[in-house]
Parts: structure tokens; sequence; C-alpha cells
């Protein structure tokens, strides 16, 4: 019978920062076959290298280790979530010296063990709790994530949820027309009087945050109220990543010739309206283009160029407005020229002013329109659809293009009246199956003075800021 041997057993006195952190990892992947476990698991555990980290939170050492294998990695913490419930026991490391027969105890930091979970290096995972924030960039593009997912998987029950939380939040890049450019407007105007500003100070403050297209101010006739040097012009903001180019260079990029060919050539027109190669709405507008071309007034001719030149950036905007997302691939500015059918200059414009560059992990690189964008997007679109029309557009011109936007007639006069047109409500007759019958329309002109005497400008015919009332002092 072996003898028992005595053994002296010491508890020394260690510091929180030099305890040793005890974990364990569920499965290490093996290099030889790709799988779990098996006999390569110890020599490949062998070879991983860690990497420990200890701070102090409310007074407890909190332990956060990470080992490196190659593509993979393994991170835990001692108070995550297998810890968070109450544990009734608490673990020590324990040596073993022979030649001295000592048995030396120390506590395991944090008095736990803990797992490592394994993570792929590359990939983007949820925050562990390491005690990192979030940055503002990082927020966004988990919650556009998110969206995406609820989008394509949520039931109508989750997605109806989703919207009507968002739409709970102000944001800028989400008000548009309507109301909440009033409510909005309004606001901006009631902080300026707070602040002490003149009428005319809080005024043009609250201009500044309407999504109106570059114009003239002071025009007083339609054809100097969206001129196309404005249009294609720098913007205020400065030039992005793509924009740089004069606005005369970018009018020559524009595909006049095309719509010069389709007004005089029926056949031609034909093959474009079966191919789709130009929007239907532009194709409608080639018919009054026609006579104006023929005639032998230099005057008019000269209006004929000037409507083909409104027309072919009408037809451009109408083609990027349909391509709400733009997929960024190796050759980004040529590739994306190619793909929305625009010249490299006309096609910078465009992604620097109507789209935000976005990077999703899984996605890739993209070029998406918010709200913002949209809106601003709209407003050139009725600009220069009113500018092809020499500033009026009757109720049938008008049904035309709420069908060719899709868009509620009250809501699209709306919308008009934002870029300084004055609306007049009609009905219209349209044909829907075979039957004729009247629906709600509107006729819009611009700058049509009543008052020759007394011209209007086109900032006289923006819709009013309206200022909040001052607070009556005392009781």
């Amino acid at each position: 019978m072996a003898k028992r041997q005595r053994l002296a057993i010491e508890l020394p006195e260690v510091g929180s920062a030099a305890l040793p952190a005890v974990c364990y990892l569920p499965g290490v992947l093996s290099s030889g076959d790709g799988g779990f476990g098996g006999s390569s698991s110890s020599s490949v555990s062998e070879g991983i290298q860690y990497l420990a980290h200890a701070k102090v939170r409310s007074g407890v050492s909190v332990q956060l280790v990470q080992a490196s294998l190659g593509d993979v990695e393994y991170v835990g913490r001692s108070d995550g979530d297998e810890n968070m419930g109450v544990q009734p026991c608490c673990y020590a490391l324990g040596v073993y010296r022979p030649g001295e027969s000592k048995l030396q105890l120390v506590s395991v930091a944090g008095e736990r063990i803990f797992r490592l979970d394994s993570r792929l290096t590359g990939l983007v995972y949820a925050p562990t709790g390491a005690g990192a924030d979030e940055d503002a960039t990082a927020r966004e593009m988990r919650k556009l994530a998110n969206k995406r997912l609820v989008d394509e998987f949520g039931s109508t029950r989750r997605r109806r949820q989703l919207t009507a939380r968002e739409a709970g939040v102000v944001a800028a890049d989400r008000i548009s027309g309507g109301d909440a450019v009033q409510e909005m407007l309004g606001g901006v105007a009631a902080k300026g009087q707070d602040a002490g500003l003149t009428k005319e100070e809080m005024q043009r403050r609250a201009f500044a945050q309407r999504t109106v297209p570059p114009h003239n101010p002071f025009a007083t006739t339609a054809a100097t109220a969206y001129p196309l040097e404005l249009l294609l012009g720098p913007s205020d903001s400065g030039g992005g990543e793509h924009s740089g180019a004069p606005a005369s260079s970018l009018i020559a990029e524009l595909n006049v010739a095309q719509i010069h060919r389709l007004a005089e050539d029926d056949e031609e027109l034909s093959k474009a309206r079966d191919k789709g190669a130009v929007h239907a709405y532009v194709l409608t507008r080639l018919g009054p283009l026609r006579p104006l071309k023929l005639s032998e007034d230099p005057a008019t001719v000269a209006r004929a160029k000037a409507r083909a030149r409104y027309l072919a950036l009408l037809a451009a905007l109408l083609k990027v407005q349909a391509r709400p997302v733009l997929a960024v691939k190796e050759e980004e500015l040529e590739g994306l020229a190619r793909e929305l059918r625009l010249r490299e200059g006309l096609a910078g414009l465009v992604l620097e002013r109507f789209y935000v560059r976005t990077s999703d992990p899984l996605r890739g690189v993209r070029y998406e329109r918010p709200d913002a964008q949209k809106q601003l997007l709209l407003s050139y679109i009725l600009a220069v659809a009113v500018m092809a029309e020499e500033g009026f557009m009757d109720k049938e011109q008008f049904e035309e293009l709420r069908s060719s936007l899709k868009m509620d007639a009250s809501k699209l006069a709306n919308a008009m009246q934002q870029i300084g047109c004055h609306t007049k409500s009609a009905k219209c007759k349209v044909d829907r199956d075979g039957h004729i019958i009247d629906v709600p329309s509107f006729v819009a002109s611009l700058l049509r003075q009543q008052d020759p005497t007394k011209p209007k400008t086109l900032a006289d015919c923006f819709p009013t800021i309206k200022l909040a009332k001052a607070k009556a002092g005392g009781r």
C-alpha cells in the first residue's frame, strides 16, 4: 500500500491584473480536413497564439482573450452571456511542484471559466461587448442591413412596425415635400426668431432647407428660370468625387442629336418606342417639337433647339430615376456610365447629386438614393419637364406626366408648387379599359405674368414660409 504524501498548500497573494484567465475552445478547426476535433485538434491547438487583456469594470476584473489560428480567430470574455447567471462555485488554478511537495492555488480571473467563440477574419460580427462603441457610420450600416433583411424576409406586420418606427424619427434626409417641408421650414423660422434674426435672414435660412434645383431667383420669364448652365453647374456644397466638369461640357454631353433624329423620323421613333431606349413620356413630347424645327423663323428654330436640350436632359433624368441602386464594379465611373447610358462627365454629376456612396460587407460598394436625393431628383425632373414645355403644361400633359411618374395628382401639383409653378385643378378625360372617364388633373404654369407692369420673379412664386407667431408677453 502506497504511503500517503503530505502536501503543503499555498495561497499566494496576487494582484487582479496578474490572475490567470482560464478559457476553453468548443472546437478547433483542423487544417488537414477542415473539420473539428479528431487527433489533429491537439496539434493544431498547440500552434494557437493567445493575447489576453484585462480591465476593471465596477470593481470587477474583466478578462478578454483573443486566440489566432491563421484565418480563424477565437474571442471570449469572462463576463460573457454564458456567465451572466449566478454561479454557485468559484474556480482556481493549481500548480503542483513534486520536488517541494507544494500545491499552489491561484484564483481564476473573474472566478469563472469562459468560452472562446470562433470568428473568421475579414467578416464583421456584432459587437462582442469589449467596451468599444460603434461610430455613427457603423450604426447606420447596421440599421440599413437590418432594414434590408426585414424588407426581404420579414412578415407584413414586422415591415409595418419597422416603417412606423422610422416614421417616428425626424431626420433631415427624410423630410421631403408637402406638409413635412412646411413644418420643417416653420421650425427653422421659429428658431431664427428666438435667435433675434431679421425676417429676411430667417427666410433665407429656411429656404436653404428646400430641395429646389439651382435656379435664377430674379427670373421673370420661364425661359430664364431654370437655365441648363445652372442645372448642370457645380453644386453649392462643392465638388464631389466625380464632379468637376464645367456646365458647358455637360450640356454638350446631352444626347440632343437623338432627340432631333426621333422628332424627324417616324420609323426611328417607332423603333425607340418598341425597344424602350427613350422614356415613353419624352417620346410623347416629340410631336410638338417637329413643327418648331421645320419653321423658317430663326427665333422659333432657337426655341426648338432649347426644347430639344431640355428633353435630352429629361430623358437622362428619367433613366436615373429608374435606377435607385447602382452596384460598383471594377471600372467604377466608366462602368456606371455604361449602365446609365450616359457619358462619363454627366454620369459623374448624376452620381454626386442624386446618389450616396455606401459600403456593405455583403453587397459591396453601391450607390443608393436616400429620401432627400429622391425629392431633389423629382424636383429636377419637374423643373426640366416644365422648361421643355416653355413654362406651361395643360391638363392632358399634366396627366401624361403624372402617369409616367406614377404619382397622385394632388401630390404632383404640390411638388410643382415647390419649384415655383402655379397650379389650377381641372378634369381630364382619359381612356381606361375602353371607357372614357374624368380624372382629377391640374394645369401648371411657370411665371405667366398676370400684370406685365408688376412682373413677379421666381422667388416670389415659391410657397411662402410661415413664420411662428410672436408669443404674447405675460400671463
